[in-house]
């Protein structure tokens, strides 16, 4: 049985919030690169972007697993990013913080690059990580695993508008398995 942790209406709301804070925050830039890093951040993506006034560049790293549901080791699709940012501003959106393995990995890509001021926004970032963002949507208990608003289980879930998770799930570690 699912279990309710983030209305469609709560997601909205802190969605408003980071778009408005990242509008004042951009004012005046020409335009702006926005990278998707990880096929779940894909609603979050697209919910925010619509509400930035900034022109935008869009980029998905197309990010897979490996190593289970528990972001261990990321794939980024470097060819998926321009290979010059001519120091333009660069925001990433993340689904999830977890170790901060990607997101290091990503910082040193796009600094190689020449993206100018780095701003990450995430949707979830789990308790207890290192990993630092500019803007968290949530926070999440390590061991709890969440589903819909774009994240998924094996695929699935990914359409449901709201974040839930399922009443005794806990993190395994292994693809598909809670």
């Amino acid at each position: 049985m699912m279990k309710l942790l983030y209305s469609a209406d709560a997601i909205a709301s802190r969605v408003a919030d980071i778009a408005a804070n990242l509008n004042k925050q951009l004012v005046g830039n020409r335009h702006v690169h926005v990278v998707v890093t990880m096929n779940g951040a894909f609603m979050f993506a697209a919910d925010l972007t619509r509400m930035l006034s900034v022109p935008q560049i869009l980029h998905f790293t197309g990010g897979s697993y490996f190593q289970g549901a528990i972001k261990q080791d990321i794939a980024l699709s470097e060819q998926t990013l321009p290979t010059n940012f001519h120091l333009a501003p660069v925001i990433v959106i993340e689904d999830m913080l977890d170790s901060g393995t990607s997101l290091r990995q990503l910082r040193q890509m796009l600094g190689a690059r020449g993206a100018g001021p780095i701003t990450v926004v995430t949707l979830f970032k789990r308790i207890g990580s290192t990993a630092t963002a500019d803007h968290v949507a949530f926070t999440l208990p390590k061991e709890l695993f969440a589903i819909g608003y774009g994240l998924d289980m094996d695929g699935r879930y990914r359409e449901l508008p709201a974040l839930y998770t399922f009443e005794t799930t806990v993190m395994s570690g292994e693809t598909g398995r809670c």
